[in-house]
Order: C-alpha cells, then structure tokens, then sequence
C-alpha cells in the first residue's frame, strides 16, 4: 500500500517520498522485515523512537514519529501527534479498515469476559451468523481456532486489524473481542468501530497499573466512549452493562444511544424467571427488552448466569432473534480452562 494513502486516512504529516509501498506495521524494531513502516511508540519503559536507526537499518521504508528523532536522509517520515493513538490508525488504514465492514462488540470487565466472548461467539454461530471472536485464550473465525499465544488478552492494535482482516476475508459478520482495561488505555482498540459495549463486573485488579478502583471504572469506560462514536452502521450503539455491580452507577453515565441492564432482579432489562439452578448448570425464562425466552444452561454456578445474561444482551443487540439466543445459549458447553469438568471416573 502506498505511503501517502496510509497517511492521509490516518492523518499524518508526510515527509519524503510518498510513492514508497508499505509491506506491513511494526512496533518492535527486532520484528522489522525490509518494506514495513516503523511506529515509534513510547512504551511503559522503552521508548520505540530511541530504535529508530535499527529499524532503518533492518529495512523499515518508511518511521511515523511523535518527536523529532536523527534518522539516515531520505528516510519518509510519517509525524503524529501521538504515535501511540497513530498505531492503532495507521494499522486500520493499511487493512482498509475492517471493522467497518462488521457488526462489533467490546467485552471488558474484571471476569467473565472471555466466556462472555464465546458465549456470544457461539450463539451468532448456532444463529446462523458467521462470526469471529478473539480472546485470551484464542482467536476463532467461522468455527476455526487458532491459541492466542501473544501472552496478552488484547493484542497490540497491527495485530488486531490484522486479524479483523482475516474475518472479514473469511466472511464474517459479527466479532466479539474480549478487551481489557489495559488496550483500552493503550489504544489498542482506538480504530475498532464497535456497535456494542459489554460489562461484566469491575474488581480491584490490576490497582498496581490504573492506582484507584475509580481510574480503573474510567479506564474501562472508554469502551462505551469508542463505541458512542464509532462509524454508524446501521446498529443502534448498545452499551450492556451489570445492574448488579457497583461499576454500574459510574458507567451508566457514559452516553450512549442505547443501554441495556442485566442482573438478577426485575430492576434490571435482562433477568431470569423462575430460575432452577443445578450441579451442573441452571433453567430458567429469560426477560428480555424484546420478549422472554427459555433457557437452559449447561455450564454451572450463578456467574455463568450472569454471563449468559451479558451475552444475550451482546447478541440480541447484534440483531439475533430472540428464541435463537435462548437456543444458542442451551448449546455452549463452556471455554476451556474456565471451570471445566474434570472426569476420570471418581465418585464424585
């Protein structure tokens, strides 16, 4: 892809040749191939444009940069503002912008994400819908796996798109991205144009990164902010949120177009009637803004209903009907490494 298109949709100031094709996104300098375009970032503890040279040297065709940087002459230099809200552009355009051709949804929380992300995944699936999800423990298009093996839950925004780009090639429609406080800080996710904001509950982790319970809320509020302003596709903007949760009163402040509630009680839009719960999972007639359905959960405890809840919430919003939403949720059997059975013929 030209240099200069990539820069105009991203909104870079272009120095040198603009004719220069661009091959792929790199943030690591150890990682550049001849051909890539180098984003200097500044990170917790490295700075990306103290490596300028050595992408160079590796091949880069071509540095964006936030402050001025000695580089070899004649090098194209791409200069933003912010680098690190410029990575996340940069790499939508050199995609073209994939989630734009897609209905998205954001979950982010403290737990229950990535079982909220499959549960979603899977209810589009068994709904007919071809759908895409990424998470912490894979990234899953169509019914095909791939491990997510990056150690991180959100990937870095290259990788991101790079993937969105995948599902739009494989045809899918709707993707579920489990996105955590820390992407959303880092703009990781900036350039996804999200339809749907997803919350399960707000804890006390990670304090040692965002220092206060509050700062933390806001951090993951940033998701229902993306999704407010992100390109209209023909989905009304949806933020689900946990009635229960004590983030909920912070959160529901955001404004959105639409914002649908979830928890146990009738104060909620999303809640369970005549709920029978089991060893092994529960029963119950789900309320829903758009009618009641019956739904039968074969993976166990109370948070799981409340994941069930969010993810009818995520999919319905999506445009799902409402009896395929209870159906597919009667048919997922759980995520691995998330409460899994384990059988090997014990008495108990």
């Amino acid at each position: 892809m030209r240099l200069a298109d990539i820069a105009r949709g991203a909104g870079a100031v272009l120095e040198g040749n603009p004719d220069v094709e661009i091959t792929g996104i790199v943030y690591d300098s150890r990682r550049v191939a001849p051909g890539d375009l180098f984003v200097a970032v500044q990170g917790i503890r490295v700075d990306g444009h103290h490596y300028v040279a050595d992408a160079v040297a590796k091949g880069a065709a071509a540095v964006a940069v936030e402050r001025a940087v000695k580089f070899p002459e004649g090098v194209p230099v791409l200069r933003m503002p912010s680098t690190r809200i410029g990575l996340a552009d940069l790499s939508a355009e050199f995609f073209g912008r994939p989630s734009r051709r897609l209905r998205l949804a954001g979950v982010t929380g403290t737990d229950g994400k990535t079982t909220v992300t499959h549960m979603a995944e899977h209810v589009l699936q068994a709904s007919g819908i071809v759908a895409g999800a990424m998470s912490t423990v894979a990234f899953k298009v169509s019914g095909r796996e791939v491990d997510n093996l990056s150690g991180q839950t959100t990937t870095e925004a290259p990788e991101v798109q790079a993937w969105l780009a995948r599902m739009v090639e494989a045809g899918a429609q709707c993707v579920v991205i489990e996105t955590t406080s820390h992407a959303l800080v880092q703009e990781r996710v900036r350039a996804c144009e999200f339809d749907v904001a997803a919350f399960t509950n707000v804890g006390h982790d990670h304090l040692d990164y965002h220092v206060t319970w509050e700062e933390y809320v806001e951090a993951k509020a940033r998701l229902i902010d993306l999704t407010s302003h992100a390109a209209d596709k023909g989905v009304e903007k949806t933020a689900v949120l946990n009635r229960d949760d004590p983030s909920y009163e912070r959160l529901a402040r955001r404004q959105i177009s639409r914002r649908w509630t979830y928890g146990m009680t009738t104060a909620s839009d999303l809640h369970p009637l005549d709920l029978a719960i089991t060893g092994s999972g529960s029963r119950f007639r789900m309320k829903t803004p758009l009618g009641e359905a019956e739904v039968i959960l074969n993976v166990p405890a109370r948070f799981n209903i409340y994941n069930a809840l969010c993810a009818a919430g995520v999919c319905l919003a999506l445009g799902v009907p409402l009896e395929d939403v209870g159906q597919g949720l009667a048919g997922f059997e759980g995520v691995r490494g998330r409460l899994e059975p384990v059988d090997l013929g014990q008495d108990f």
